[in-house]
């Protein structure tokens, strides 16, 4: 990869990286409600995509929904070819709360529901939500509907009164306690709509920490600090070392979380981020056959040897303070290298995290959660080599490996993101694509072993040779 395109993968988003996550909108003109003739009907806005396969699902679902319901009218907003629309999504999400996220969203007394599953579970949810509020703001115009006093008396000519206009400013009731949080096993009480994020981040937050390059750097800096013979100095060394590579890894992640807020929520940004992925994916599977040959993201002979010469300027350093110092610039400028090696991971996470609708803290907040959990096996590393006195070089093999799940699981995001983004909104397709991930990294390690087994004891017997010709 190019020098130039190694520094507009850094410097872009970090431009960005003060830019707001939400944007102020205007006083919104839509209804969530009318009443004609004393019977509420309800308004459902629904936002979607041509390009979305669970739109074409609830297009079907509503239809039926309509035809159940005489109360309910529907508005649909097509966005992917329509920026007003998107607009009038931002918009709306903005008047209540709320951020526009994915396709499909539904809109309804106040509330937004992101997302369509199924009938039996979205579609299910959704019309109990609609049949809830119906009732309970019908129940407001009972009340309110002046009461004819009962005719004790049969006159001559009876003349029913003109209805009284009434005051249809209703309020409208919050949602049930249990429309707005699920039960998850083994997890509790957690928000609907962030169901598998918490998951999620935790799943590939751990999979982004088994990274070879950052894992070459950390080890050969302890190994090289382990001459000096003092605990203390490593440890220092290596928290020191692991804390400023999260927080690179921090401000590199929030950037690009500003850079898509800023794009906007396009289905075509969605679409660049997956294919990004892909390629990210492929670069690092072929790393496992055929290592550092070609294109690859893994850090250069030039650079290493450039590293290596800093790590060796830092053992002779004394002093708190210049230790300090010295392994905060080493592990800035070891991060700049090996953002190439897992950039696809930050990439497809925070576009995950950008289609999801929450407060602008909680971003961030799961940002710092994906880094903690990224760090975590640095430190770990980090405090056994400085109990132990002892160090251990990753192997060449060991990095290949590492590449090989790292580039499954980040092909399987990236696919997904391509075709289906929304399959990574519950937990069992974070699970299924671990699973599937890791399942088929040790297949492939199984098979090619034995097939370089078989090449070998062929290549040594004669025998086999010739019966092969």
């Amino acid at each position: 990869m190019s020098r130039h395109l190694f520094a507009l993968l850094i410097a872009l988003p970090s431009l960005l990286i003060t830019a707001p996550v939400v944007n102020a909108a205007e006083s919104p003109t839509w209804n969530w409600y009318e009443v004609k003739d004393g019977k509420v009907q309800i308004h459902l806005h629904v936002f979607w995509s041509r390009t979305c396969p669970h739109c074409i699902k609830a297009h079907a679902f509503l239809s039926g929904l309509q035809t159940r319901h005489d109360w309910l009218k529907v508005f649909t907003y097509e966005t992917s070819g329509n920026p007003a629309n998107m607009d009038l999504y931002r918009q709306m999400a903005a008047s209540i709360g709320r951020q526009a996220g994915q396709v499909p969203a539904f809109f309804y007394c106040k509330q937004l529901d992101m997302g369509f599953v199924s009938d039996d579970t979205t579609g299910s949810r959704l019309e109990r939500m609609l049949i809830y509020y119906r009732d309970a703001i019908q129940k407001q115009v009972d009340d309110r509907r002046p009461k004819t006093p009962p005719v004790t008396a049969t006159p001559l000519f009876l003349v029913t009164p003109p209805e009284a206009p009434l005051d249809f400013d209703l309020e409208i009731p919050p949602p049930p306690p249990e429309a707005q949080t699920v039960e998850v096993p083994w997890w509790g009480q957690v928000k609907a709509d962030e169901v598998s994020l918490p998951s999620l981040t935790l799943v590939l937050g751990g999979l982004d920490s088994f990274n070879p390059c950052a894992f070459f750097v950390l080890m050969i800096l302890l190994g090289l600090m382990l001459h000096t013979g003092s605990k203390w100095k490593m440890l220092l060394v290596g928290s020191v070392f692991v804390f400023v590579s999260g927080l690179v890894y921090f401000l590199f992640m929030a950037a690009w979380l500003n850079l898509f807020f800023l794009i906007g929520h396009l289905r075509v940004i969605t679409l660049a981020a997956g294919i990004v992925a892909v390629l990210a994916a492929i670069i690092n599977i072929k790393d496992y056959f055929w290592f550092k040959q070609g294109v690859t993201l893994s850090i250069s002979d030039s650079a290493r040897s450039r590293l290596i010469g800093k790590i060796t300027a830092l053992k002779s350093r004394s002093g708190f303070l210049p230790i300090v110092v010295g392994t905060a610039g080493l592990a800035f400028a070891a991060n700049l290298y090996e953002l190439l090696c897992t950039s696809g991971f930050p990439l497809v996470y925070t576009r995950v995290l950008t289609l999801r609708e929450l407060p602008p803290a909680e971003y961030y907040g799961y940002l710092a959660l994906y880094n903690v959990v990224y760090v975590t096996p640095l430190f770990l590393i980090v405090v056994g080599f400085s109990l132990t006195l002892s160090s251990h070089k990753l192997t060449e093999y060991q990095g290949r490996v590492l590449k090989l799940i790292s580039g499954l699981m980040m092909l399987a995001l990236g696919v997904i993101l391509v075709l289906d983004p929304g399959f990574l909104n519950n937990l069992l397709g974070a699970a299924v694509t671990l699973a599937a991930s890791v399942g088929g990294a040790a297949i492939i390690v199984l098979v090619h072993q034995k097939v370089l087994r078989h090449r070998k004891s062929a290549s040594a017997d004669p025998t086999m040779h010739s019966l092969g010709e």
